[in-house]
């Protein structure tokens, strides 16, 4: 029974060393792959900064931001720019980290951490609330350059804000909510 046993501890133990995934990455795509996450590490210090032409030459001329303004898409660079830049704008001492980040051929993932404190309500956070949130950036490059981004906010780093929300009026509430303006 024990030979049996063994016998077959063997037998699978090669069959899951065979199974393992021998594929490797060319030296060409893990330098892209760094060049790619150094060029994340620059938008972020770009976005904090307000540095417009740093943004400028990193995003693509066709960039889609899916994290725009009340969960719009913002598109085209001259939109996109004027998005990032402005962060910088309604944000005092914002900082922009890259807790950790991958990168695989046209796609960047990075953990951000970002702080700061709220100069005005635009960020639906009263004037002077501090900001410290946690949010996944997901960001499509083509050519080198960043093309789209999503973000993902935990639901609870989003509530914890909300409450410091001011309240919405009805009025534009039941605007938003109307027949018309949800068949658009």
């Amino acid at each position: 029974m024990k030979k049996i046993l063994l016998t077959s501890a063997t037998v699978m133990l090669c069959f899951l060393i065979s199974c393992k995934d021998t594929s490797t990455t060319s030296s060409t795509d893990t330098s892209q792959n760094d060049k790619n996450l150094e060029n994340n590490k620059k938008i972020y210090h770009a976005i904090e900064t307000g540095d417009a032409a740093t943004i400028d030459s990193l995003i693509a001329s066709d960039a889609i931001d899916h994290e725009g303004p009340s969960g719009m898409d913002v598109k085209g660079t001259d939109s996109v720019r004027h998005m990032l830049v402005d962060m910088h704008n309604h944000v005092k001492d914002l900082k922009l980290e890259s807790e950790q980040s991958a990168a695989n051929g046209d796609y960047i993932f990075s953990l951000a951490h970002i702080t700061g404190t709220a100069n005005d309500d635009s960020w639906g956070m009263p004037a002077g609330s501090k900001i410290d949130q946690r949010e996944v950036d997901v960001i499509k490059l083509k050519d080198g350059k960043m093309m789209e981004h999503w973000g993902f906010m935990d639901s609870k780093e989003m509530m914890k804000h909300m409450k410091d929300m001011p309240p919405m009026d009805n009025g534009k509430m039941d605007k938003m909510m109307s027949k018309d303006s949800m068949k658009k």
